[in-house]
């Protein structure tokens, strides 16, 4: 670890995590005090459809690709670029519209895993924001190692004031491997992030997935949600993303994970194993949510875990690594 990214990546970590509290509390205050309820759009407003006003039925998340590496071979049977951002695009869209039914109103439980405020905060992110596609781990760790290209992340945060999600074409990975990922990035951007992604359990406090999504939370949601739940629906959706970004060539040093990285992985395992069967879910129960799991978790006198296990960090990468092979689900 060189002594430049010591102290920036224990920076980032403490800003992130106070900037993630204070999003958090903003998420609470859209839950219970000037909250944020159901069908508080059109049935057919682009946070629902994914589809640009005034177009032929176009969807907007293909058009709003900011960065894409060069594709290796190894992913050459993946889904296209633009196939992979609408199957994305769709899934956080749908999240949106379980919360835009209100006759009746979808209860909280299978259904409808997230509070309103929630699903709702997910149409800035879908539509408005942007996407950075990269193969895998590997791949987007050799471009974000690169500091002009991690600046290039908040050059885009401060021009555009939008979300900008890293999406991997890998689906197979390793759920360990993810975690590290997860503070692999937070070391190098200044914001919370989440392991979103296909694997049965979830990773740290990670949601589902279609695709590894990792969305590097810079906070520009807010201002959206906020004039969702004033009634300002005028500019909500907004237009495709036009200014250039990335347009440098970038080759980072890093191939693999340096120790402090997993040290912070394992931290936030440790985190969510002392909420138990809670795990990492913040804003919502999952005894609401997920009663089959809660049966394994009795039966298991709690052994039976939401999430998978993190290595401590004195373990080696290869004896970590052999303990599980990449899932998907």
């Amino acid at each position: 670890m060189s002594v430049i990214h010591l102290p920036r990546a224990l920076w980032y970590w403490t800003y992130s995590n106070a900037h993630m509290i204070k999003q958090t509390l903003n998420v609470l205050d859209f839950m219970w005090v000037h909250r944020v309820g159901a069908g508080l759009l059109a049935p057919d407003h682009p946070w629902i459809t994914g589809v640009m006003p005034g177009s032929a039925g176009e969807t907007i998340w293909s058009r709003n690709i900011v960065f894409a590496s060069p594709r290796g071979a190894h992913i050459s049977d993946a889904d296209s670029d633009e196939d992979i951002v609408t199957t994305v695009g769709r899934f956080l869209a749908a999240m949106v519209q379980r919360s835009n039914i209100d006759n009746p109103e979808l209860p909280q439980g299978r259904t409808r895993r997230m509070p309103h405020a929630v699903n709702y905060l997910h149409g800035p992110v879908h539509y408005n924001g942007g996407y950075a596609i990269f193969d895998d781990f590997k791949d987007a760790m050799l471009h974000l190692s690169d500091r002009r290209f991690a600046a290039e992340f908040l050059r885009f945060a401060r021009k555009e004031r939008r979300e900008l999600t890293i999406v991997l074409r890998e689906r197979r990975y390793d759920p360990e491997e993810y975690a590290w990922f997860v503070a692999f990035v937070r070391a190098h951007l200044p914001w919370y992030c989440n392991g979103n992604g296909p694997t049965k359990k979830r990773v740290l406090h990670g949601t589902p997935s279609p695709y590894p999504a990792v969305n590097p939370i810079n906070g520009t949601w807010i201002a959206d949600v906020r004039r969702l739940q004033r009634g300002r629906l005028d500019g909500l959706a907004r237009p495709p993303i036009d200014a250039k970004y990335f347009t440098g060539s970038y080759a980072g040093h890093r191939t693999d994970y340096m120790w402090m990285e997993r040290l912070h992985a394992w931290v936030q395992w440790l985190v969510t194993e002392a909420k138990g069967f809670q795990g990492g879910l913040v804003f919502t129960r999952r005894r609401l949510i997920e009663p089959h799991n809660l049966a394994a978790y009795v039966e298991s006198g709690g052994k039976w875990r939401p999430g998978y296990t993190i290595s401590h960090p004195f373990t080696t990468l290869a004896r970590a690594r052999a303990r599980r092979r990449p899932q998907s689900e």
